[in-house]
């Protein structure tokens, strides 16, 4: 997977690390090895740089970082929507506060810590490579993720076959080379897919066909305090389909995806429909060098909210991917709602991302990015809000004083504005607006 590495996490922010492709383990500069007591010494495989294991022609490197620091957001009240009787047309919708702001945390501790382990050996059809990353999150107060530990990656390639826990072939920028993620599909913190690929070359493209867990990627939020449907058991998995190009300029990539969603709604329907969606985009080095570079990336999705970035965990427990920080009236997010006994509404969403990076000195970069998207329902799902729209607004500044030692500071910004359901009748006016801004300050040692 060495066509989908990113930059080296030193001196990159939080939301990058946590979300990091494998391969970003496999770049980290090469340490200079030694024999030593214990036997070890310095393997070299295709330019890959570890210390061979005694006893074996495999070749072993192991990585990792650490990262710390503060983060802190603006606060404001959080509503959901909750409706009476059964979901039928004449359902009055109310507006009930969730959780009061003064219970909520508006400042954060958040610590992480991963190790990797990158093993590789030849062949006659090219290295075989082993790959595991374990992380650990220990967070407190604003922003926060499930605490403890999980397998974040563990993965083999060999003669182009990728199986195992990995990063989804759909996925391009992931979230992106800053401390917060923005809208753009990234499964991370341990719901990477499971998944079972194969990628043909023919010189600078790269064609890939996936399969890959179908439970990851679903959605399904809550509404009235309570899940919107009830999954059938998994029968088909998702069909992922990549084109990827590279070449000293940049790299562009088509991608695809078909989900399948087999639920029992809230009126006691049951719906088995295939949804998809597609992205596209496109990464330019820029001739001012030095790594600078601007990214661009759109995808579209219908009946597959779990490849839209909407639902990204990196976002606040509440979020829902549409309300930073939990502020405002919580926007339902689900592959299919069952609004009324037959009638079911499907989300199409349209995300864009940007963002670019510059290098002031070798030591100092700055990472803008904005991002827009939209979510609507088909149909006329009466109980919330049909259509959605946000913008999200932000920078992170990075600073690498020493090797393998960064900080970074960034800062973000999201208005999100909805329409209010169609039967809304207070008691209190519907809260169509909402916004926050959020910061972080982050120390990161890679090893």
């Amino acid at each position: 997977m060495a066509a989908r590495s990113i930059a080296s996490v030193a001196g990159l922010g939080l939301g990058c690390i946590v979300a990091a492709f494998p391969a970003a383990a496999a770049d980290l500069p090469a340490r200079t090895l030694a024999p030593g007591a214990q036997g070890l010494a310095v393997c070299n495989i295709a330019g890959f740089v570890g210390f061979t294991i005694p006893g074996s022609d495999t070749c072993l490197r192991i990585g990792g970082y650490v990262s710390t620091g503060v983060s802190m957001g603006s606060l404001a009240k959080q509503y959901g929507l909750q409706f009476t009787g059964t979901p039928a047309t004449a359902t009055p919708v109310t507006l009930a506060e969730i959780t009061p702001v003064r219970q909520r945390d508006s400042f954060g501790f958040p610590a992480h810590a991963q190790i990797s382990f990158d093993a590789r050996s030849n062949t006659p059809y090219g290295p075989a490579r082993a790959y595991a990353e374990l992380l650990f999150n220990d967070n407190s107060g604003f922003e926060t993720t499930v605490n403890g530990g999980v397998l974040n990656f563990g993965y083999i390639e060999w003669a182009g076959l990728t199986a195992g826990k990995a990063p989804s072939f759909f996925s391009y920028l992931a979230g992106g080379p800053a401390w917060y993620d923005f809208y753009s599909p990234d499964r991370f913190n341990g719901n990477q897919p499971v998944l079972f690929a194969y990628t043909a070359t023919f010189g600078p493209v790269g064609a890939t066909l996936s399969l890959e867990d179908n439970i990851g990627a679903q959605v399904n939020n809550t509404i009235n305090g309570v899940a919107s449907n009830a999954y059938f058991g998994n029968r088909f998995p998702d069909l992922i389909g990549a084109l990827r190009y590279e070449q000293t300029w940049g790299s562009a990539q088509l991608s695809g995806a078909l989900h399948n969603t087999h639920v029992t709604g809230v009126s006691g329907d049951s719906t088995n429909r295939w949804g998809g969606a597609v992205l596209g985009g496109v990464t330019v080095n820029l001739p001012t060098g030095g790594g600078d570079h601007l990214a661009l990336q759109g995808v579209y999705t219908h009946g597959a909210l779990g490849y839209s970035g909407l639902n990204n965990t990196a976002w606040s427990p509440f979020d829902q991917g549409l309300n930073l920080n939990g502020n405002g009236a919580i926007f339902q997010l689900t592959d299919a709602l069952n609004y009324d006994t037959g009638q079911w509404a499907i989300p199409s969403t349209w995300t864009i991302a940007a963002l670019a990076r510059h290098y002031f000195t070798p030591q100092f970069s700055l990472t803008p990015l904005a991002a827009y998207a939209s979510v609507s329902y088909s149909g006329s799902p009466i109980m919330i809000s049909q259509r959605a729209t946000s913008w999200v607004l932000g920078a992170t500044a990075n600073y690498a004083p020493v090797a393998h030692l960064g900080v970074s500071l960034g800062a973000i910004y999201q208005s999100t504005q909805q329409n209010a359901p169609a039967n809304y009748v207070g008691p209190q006016p519907f809260q169509a607006r909402s916004s926050g801004v959020a910061a972080t300050l982050q120390i990161v040692r890679d090893f």
